[in-house]
């Protein structure tokens, strides 16, 4: 069964994204703005969320169902973040411990500026940063990127899936390096 015109664009256009982002440390090495990028959030980061996870998850006996809960303001006063759960609880240490997460993402003047899903997430509200297990979503604008295991930065605007990424966006030009 072959792919329509638009399909195969979309395709080549999904490719090209993956082969760039695997690509790009091999072909800026030496630049520093690549540099900047790939090191900026190593596993010292958020290795300590991850190892805390299987412990986070046996304490959590007496979990919050339907918790929705503020992350982030603004400097405004307006909320940045909100998340919300099916099931959480709150840790030691400001830790959120929550399975069926949905985090939203608003803009100043409090519209919807994006999504992010996950089956279960460890959330520390001092550090503004978590760790997700499991599928995980994040859709902002017309970008969608999901895969297995997440970390992310709400302060500094900032995700890394760990494993099985895919990535949809109509940021990458169609001729691009020429190969369309």
């Amino acid at each position: 069964m072959g792919l329509c015109r638009k399909e195969w664009a979309y395709v080549r256009r999904a490719a090209l994204a993956g082969l760039l982002l695997c690509g790009c440390r091999a072909w800026g090495a030496g630049d520093p703005d690549v540099e900047r990028w790939f090191g900026r959030h190593s596993d010292q980061v958020w290795r300590p969320l991850a190892d805390k996870w299987d412990a986070s998850k046996a304490a959590m006996t007496s979990p919050v169902e339907n918790l929705t809960l503020p992350l982030d303001y603004y400097d405004s006063g307006r909320m940045r973040a909100v998340l919300h759960a099916k099931k959480a609880q709150m840790l030691d240490g400001g830790i959120i411990f929550g399975e069926g997460v949905v985090v939203d993402m608003l803009t100043e003047d409090g519209k919807p500026d994006g999504q992010l899903t996950a089956d279960g997430c460890l959330f520390d509200r001092q550090a503004k940063h978590g760790y997700c297990e499991g599928a995980v979503h994040v859709v902002k604008g017309a970008d969608r990127i999901k895969g297995r295991g997440m970390y992310f930065s709400i302060e500094e605007q900032f995700i890394k899936i760990l494993s099985e990424c895919e990535i949809r966006t109509n940021r990458i030009p169609l001729k691009l390096g020429g190969l369309s």
